[in-house]
């Protein structure tokens, strides 16, 4: 008599439990990690955002209706 839902066996049932609690705990680790670690900001630093101008935006000017 065989015993479960007929579906998967227990070796397959056992292996999809592995399999999430597997991913669970690579989800969990990089939730923990990603406040630790800094954007790259590539080869400019925080300096080339400040003066780098908007792509497309030639002249910004405030509308005044």
């Amino acid at each position: 008599m065989v015993r479960g839902n007929g579906v998967f066996s227990p070796r397959e049932r056992r292996t999809a439990l592995i399999a999430l609690l597997a991913a669970a705990a690579v989800a969990a680790g990089g939730m923990a990690i990603q406040p630790l670690i800094k954007p790259s900001l590539g080869a400019g630093g925080t300096d080339a955002y400040l003066s780098a101008p908007t792509p497309g935006v030639l002249d910004a000017t405030p509308f005044t209706g």
